[in-house]
């Protein structure tokens, strides 16, 4: 049975807990976040994350440390908790920034490749006032295949990892997909086709590489 637990931290009264990895130590201010008891997962081979390690993390403009990873099967964000694996409540557009900077999440909308509007974890690939670069990672559970003739094996369920979805947001606009042919990316911005073609030729940018995406999405931002 699932339960809704909250956490509350305030000037008032200082709270200190530890875990394995942590020490989270409350001095000041304040930090409210709801939570529920994770689900057991099915056992399978492979694994549901991109990032297998809790990692220290803020939540949202919270100054408190709390150990988190990004499950990309069940688009969970899990918290380590006294040693207790719990899930996050998403919000609206909530934030979740890994300390160590190896990647930024936020819960929003957005419409998918399908054209369907969408609500999930995509990770801050680029992120500036008018133009953002989002990647949504994703896990499937391959389920497992009986033998259907006398040379076929069995095959145990296996966690695979898909090909990431690149999205894009631009003055505040919806955030779409965006493609990952080169010649569409020039023609994102009218008018700016030239200086998008010359920086991509000029810094040998991959449009699967989340820095070089990165650097580019930095770059577009100065031409609005």
């Amino acid at each position: 049975m699932k339960f809704t637990g909250l956490l509350a931290f305030t000037a008032l009264l200082t709270t200190t807990f530890t875990t394995a990895q942590q020490t989270y130590v409350n001095q000041s201010g304040r930090m409210d976040f709801a939570y529920t008891k994770k689900a057991a997962s099915q056992p399978a081979a492979g694994t549901q994350y991109f990032i297998e390690l809790f990692n220290p993390a803020k939540i949202d403009d919270s100054n408190e440390i709390t150990l988190v990873r990004y499950n990309a099967y069940s688009d969970e964000m899990e918290l380590k908790i006294h040693d207790e694996i719990v899930v996050l409540e998403p919000k609206e557009d909530m934030m979740i920034r890994l300390v160590n900077k190896q990647a930024n999440y936020t819960f929003t909308r957005y419409t998918n490749k399908e054209g369907v509007a969408s609500q999930n974890y995509l990770v801050v690939i680029s992120d500036n006032p008018n133009l953002k670069i989002f990647k949504r990672e994703r896990i499937y559970l391959q389920p497992e295949q009986q033998p259907q003739g006398g040379y076929d094996k069995y095959k145990a369920p296996l966690y695979k990892k898909l090909d990431p979805e690149y999205y894009i947001q631009m003055n505040d606009g919806s955030i779409v997909p965006m493609s990952d042919r080169k010649k569409d990316i020039i023609d994102l911005i009218a008018g700016k086709e030239k200086e998008i073609k010359n920086f991509i030729k000029e810094n040998r940018i991959k449009v699967s590489d989340d820095k070089d995406l990165q650097l580019l999405g930095n770059f577009m931002s100065t031409l609005l």
